[in-house]
């Protein structure tokens, strides 16, 4: 997979997933999806899910009732390629309803196969979205 088609799925990725876009989600995953989220996060996200359709929902409802539609917005800061690999080193930002400003440091491992994202590391502070999201203590 080429450099260009690896960046394209990687912006397509965080794009969709600020708008909610399920079916883009789909479309960019393989079925067989597997996706890694430090052991130290609240649940239900912990931990590896497998599986495209399920991890779409998880992901959606991660970010469904917790902030502002169209107000996810995440900035690239670093963005590495290598053999069906690519890294983004990122900050995300978000509104909640009662309109606190969610904002986090993040670290995706994408890795690639047949064209489509086959797995997401994600490495995020979770002591930061723990205590933002009422499961930390400081």
């Amino acid at each position: 997979m080429s450099r260009d088609e690896m960046e394209a799925a990687v912006l397509g990725y965080f794009d969709a997933v600020g708008k909610r876009d399920r079916a883009r989600l789909l479309e960019l995953f393989t079925p067989d999806l597997r996706w890694r989220v430090p052991n130290g996060a609240i649940e239900p996200y912990a931990g590896l899910h497998e599986g495209a359709e399920t991890i779409v929902e998880t992901m959606l409802g991660a970010v469904g009732g917790a902030f502002i539609p169209g107000s996810q917005a995440t900035e690239i800061l670093n963005l590495v390629f290598g053999d069906d690999l690519a890294v983004a080193e990122t900050e995300m930002r978000a509104k909640t309803p009662a309109g606190d400003e969610y904002r986090n440091s993040y670290c995706f491992f994408f890795e690639f196969r047949d064209g489509r994202i086959s797995e997401i590391r994600e490495h995020v502070d979770t002591r930061t979205a723990a205590n933002f999201f009422g499961g930390g203590s400081q």
